[in-house]
């Protein structure tokens, strides 16, 4: 996704951006324990590593832009 990788320069240094990809056994725990149920699924993780914000589906910059921009202010 184009527009996450952008935001991912932007928010740098202020939020960790990570990948699980579907087809990757090395990622399978980590997308049982998150409920990794799509593609495109974004998540918004806090630093205790729980959900606090998730799009399924193709998601706008703003949206993403402004939930990134909460996350990283806590």
């Amino acid at each position: 996704m184009p527009i996450v990788h952008g935001l991912e320069r932007r928010f740098e240094g202020r939020v960790d951006f990570f990948y699980l990809h579907v087809g990757e056994p090395r990622t399978s725990q980590a997308r049982e324990q998150l409920g990794y149920v799509a593609t495109p699924q974004i998540m918004l993780l806090n630093p205790r590593g729980q959900k606090v914000r998730e799009w399924i589906g193709i998601v706008d910059e703003p949206t993403l832009a402004a939930g990134l921009e909460a996350l990283a202010r806590r």
